[in-house]
């Protein structure tokens, strides 16, 4: 009797992947432990990691995840508006640490960019030597106006 191929799926992102294959990919994508998912779906543990790195694998993880989001409703401004709820309540409730934790990623989201201005933004590296030549010479005259001191 001649050895016959797996099956494959026909359908959706799992399209093409052995049934092991699929299984691993659902797995996976539940908790992203590729151990874990390794062994539930008929491998050795080890493999995991290798089995992951395949292109079909990979390309299915990455569609079952895209699905995901697409469904979800998840993005960038809905992050935004739990950030500053979050805030608000972690205020109200006297959880200042929590509330400031909450800010700060208010003030780094995307789409509020609060810390803009705090960076340094260099339009070549001709700018970038000329900035670096004139911080040396203010340090070298410092240097020459102050005695060296161990104390």
């Amino acid at each position: 009797m001649p050895k016959r191929n797996p099956p494959r799926i026909q359908f959706g992102p799992l399209a093409g992947l052995s049934p092991k294959k699929a299984n691993f990919v659902i797995e996976y994508t539940t908790d992203f432990n590729a151990r874990r998912s390794a062994v539930v779906s008929g491998y050795d543990a080890d493999y995991g990691c290798r089995l992951r790195a395949l292109e079909d694998v990979a390309a299915a993880i990455d569609a079952v995840i895209a699905g995901r989001l697409e469904t979800s409703d998840i993005d960038a401004e809905w992050v935004l508006m739990r950030a500053v709820e979050n805030s608000e309540i972690a205020l109200q409730e006297g959880k200042y640490a929590a509330s400031n934790t909450a800010l700060a990623m208010v003030g780094k989201h995307v789409m509020v960019d609060a810390f803009a201005a705090d960076r340094v933004i260099l339009s070549s590296n001709k700018e970038l030597i000329e900035r670096l030549q004139r911080g040396r010479a203010r340090l070298a005259a410092e240097e020459e106006d102050e005695p060296l001191s161990f104390l």
